[in-house]
């Protein structure tokens, strides 16, 4: 019998899909991990969506099930699937035991006027004054059975705040463990990717707008000719600044492959010999806002999963689940020669290599999907019946 058979999960999502952002690879990495435990689960999206164009181009191996809400786009989209989902909820109360949603729409219209037991999952301060007291009115609601943050910091900017609910529960991001299981051939995998077969790699995946210290890595590939530097992710007009910053430098080794699939990603990780995370002080989120302090980048856990040597800066979410000197190097952020030094010194030195790496694997155990729903669970005292 697995651990929480007999649970059932309505989880409320709103992030659009089959895009580049990150918010719909949680969603459905959660969706499938409660499914993995033995949770009944039904995701609840916006729009007509096929649920086996979905499944694939998300990696989903572990169905569960999917119910689409039908309406047209435009700038009410958001809002206005929480409303129709929280009445939704409503209707299928005897379906279900908890609603996990990062919907504050759907948490207030949920615990506040229709008395849906709900965990509101938050990843990012209060946009604006609005949202502000929207979750300070549902996080004083008896309906609430807890509140979940990806990081302490972002606990921490709640609690000054006075609203993180009766059952307050840090669970950080994760990453699916069974993407990084298995023997993996380096050679196959850089045959495959086009990558060169000789070649040291440092690889950065992610976003790469301002903040997240790309310049630092065009800096570095000009006095490392001899290193490939690898860039997996970003949009295309940020890419282009970086393209052109190394134009000029001359780094023919200087590599952005751009966007690629969630499920490309472990291959990406797997077949570099360095995974690098330079963020400035200054390190923002896709609309501006600065978030250092609350961050839970996925890339971080999986390339802890990885098991490759970690070089990065010292942020403070980062600093959260990083451990310098034993599960990574750690240089002090807005610094690029102390974090080009410190690439310099973990590419010559094989045994520093070997025992970080040996770290991050380790620790990496803790930080599965499957470990953030457990969390969340105990956090807000659900038990099974």
């Amino acid at each position: 019998m697995k651990k929480y058979e007999g649970l059932r999960v309505l989880y409320v999502g709103s992030h659009p899909l089959f895009t580049e952002g990150a918010s719909a690879v949680h969603m459905l990495k959660m969706c499938q991990a409660m499914a993995n435990l033995g949770i009944e689960v039904e995701c609840v999206l916006p729009g007509r969506v096929n649920k086996e164009k979905l499944f694939s181009y998300y990696g989903i191996k572990t169905p569960f099930r999917v119910t689409s809400i039908a309406f047209s786009g435009g700038p009410a989209r958001r809002p206005l699937h929480g409303f129709l989902s929280a009445f939704y909820a409503r209707r299928k109360r005897n379906d279900f035991d908890f609603v996990l949603t990062r919907d504050l729409v759907f948490a207030w219209f949920a615990t506040k006027a229709l008395g849906v037991p709900t965990v509101y999952d938050a990843h990012h301060p209060p946009v604006n004054w609005a949202a502000e007291r929207i979750i300070s009115s549902f996080s004083r609601s008896k309906n609430l059975l807890g509140m979940s943050f990806n990081s302490r910091g972002l606990h921490d900017i709640y609690f000054c705040l006075g609203m993180t609910g009766q059952n307050p529960i840090v669970a950080p991001n994760g990453f699916e463990r069974e993407a990084f299981e298995g023997e993996h051939d380096i050679s196959s995998l850089r045959e495959r990717l086009g990558l060169p077969p000789e070649r040291k790699i440092v690889c950065y995946c992610g976003n790469t707008y301002r903040g997240r210290g790309l310049e630092i890595l065009v800096r570095a590939a000009a006095q490392m000719p001899e290193v490939e530097f690898l860039i997996v992710g970003g949009r295309e007009k940020d890419n282009a600044l970086w393209r052109e910053m190394a134009r000029q430098d001359g780094s023919a080794n200087f590599r952005i492959e751009g966007f690629v699939r969630q499920r490309e990603v472990p291959s990406y990780l797997l077949a570099s010999d360095v995974l690098v995370m330079p963020y400035s002080s200054k390190v923002t989120i896709r609309d501006g806002t600065e978030a250092g302090k609350f961050t839970s980048p996925l890339k971080l856990f999986e390339y802890m999963a990885a098991g490759k040597p970690i070089v990065a800066t010292g942020v403070p979410s980062v600093l959260e689940i990083l451990r310098p000197g034993e599960n990574s190097v750690v240089t002090p952020p807005d610094n690029g020669g102390e974090f080009i030094r410190a690439l310099g010194l973990v590419l010559a030195d094989p045994e520093l290599c070997a025992r970080i790496s040996e770290g991050a694997r380790s620790d990496a155990i803790g930080y599965t999907w499957e470990k953030r729903v457990e969390k969340i669970i105990e956090g807000a005292g659900i038990t099974v019946e």
